[in-house]
Formats: structure tokens, C-alpha cells, sequence
């Protein structure tokens, strides 16, 4: 569903109305990208259209931004996870399910990554309380420190995934609702 970061993709005409998005891709995802710090990944439309994107990059999730009642059975250090940093759909394209589809693809790399490198949570800092609101009826747990920052744990979509591997059928999003 997403290519590689390509610098070569046409990024000034998109717009997700949020200024901060639409710079990032356009002013700094190329040089992230070539910094190592985190990797961007493109949904294209027919004539290699940017219809939307999201960011990947690593970090660690403290005990406090995990939800009480998972805290129970985690050591008590920083515990691995990937940081979704960005996530972004072009204006022509929202509220027709591209978000869900561009995180499917999210928890599908994951999985694939979780086999050389331990990712205990995907992380996301929702930049308001309404973004906030949809990661969370996509499934994300917010902190109890933080209700700015939400997690995923990955251990029960990673089962589901393997599962499904397993048994020959296509991939499901792995969203919780």
C-alpha cells in the first residue's frame, strides 16, 4: 500500500490542512531521511499523487505512559517501541478510511521489524485532544501522565499477525475497536 520515501514524488500540493504536516514532508523528510532518524513511507494515487504518509522513527515508552492495568506485567525500565510521528492524509482523501489504511500498513511493518528487534508498543504524541480521540477509537491507550501521548501494545497484534501468517489469509488491519 506505501513506497519508500521517494524524493522524487511531487509533496508541494499536498495538503491535510495541517501546516506542520504539510512542511514536514515538503521541507524535512528528505533530510531526516538521510540523517537516519526516522523513515517516512507514501500512499500514491494514480500519477504518483501524494494521497497521504506517515513517519517512523524509534524511542522508548517510561511504565508511566502505559495504562495501569497493563503496567502489571512490564519490567519496571523504558521498554522498546516505534514512534509514529506522523500520520497524514491529503484533504481529497479524509474521512474515506485512508488513515486506517496507512496505519494497517504501520502495524504491518511493524510486525515484520518485531522479528529482528524487540517493539514492545507503538507510541504516538497526538498534537491535540482531537487527534488524541482517534487514535484512541483506533485502539491506542492513553498515559496517565500524558493524555497527549497514547500507546499500542504490540503483543496481541503481533499474535494475530503471526496467526494469519500461519493460516494463509490475507492480513487484517490489526485495529482494535
Amino acid at each position: 500500500m506505501t513506497v519508500d520515501f521517494d524524493k522524487s514524488v511531487n509533496r508541494r500540493t499536498f495538503d491535510c490542512v495541517s501546516p506542520d504536516l504539510n512542511d514536514y514532508i515538503v521541507k524535512y523528510a528528505s533530510q531526516d531521511q538521510k540523517r537516519h532518524l526516522s523513515r517516512t513511507f507514501l500512499a500514491l494515487g494514480r500519477e504518483r499523487t501524494l494521497l497521504g504518509y506517515y513517519t517512523l522513527a524509534n524511542t522508548s515508552v517510561r511504565l508511566e505512559d502505559v495504562a495501569e492495568q497493563e503496567r502489571k506485567r512490564l519490567p519496571r525500565y523504558p521498554l522498546p517501541a516505534v514512534l509514529l510521528s506522523r500520520l497524514a492524509v491529503d484533504r481529497s482523501c479524509q474521512r474515506q478510511g485512508l488513515g486506517q489504511r496507512l496505519l494497517a500498513d504501520v502495524f504491518r511493518r511493524l510486525y515484520a521489524m518485531s522479528k529482528h528487534a524487540g517493539i514492545a508498543f507503538l507510541a504516538v504524541d497526538a498534537k491535540d485532544e482531537a487527534a488524541a480521540r482517534y487514535y484512541k477509537s483506533l485502539g491506542f491507550e492513553s498515559s496517565d501522565m500524558d493524555r497527549l501521548r497514547l500507546v499500542y501494545p504490540t503483543a496481541p497484534l503481533f499474535e494475530e499477525l503471526a496467526h494469519q501468517d500461519s493460516s494463509g489469509r490475507p492480513p487484517a488491519t490489526g485495529i482494535r475497536k
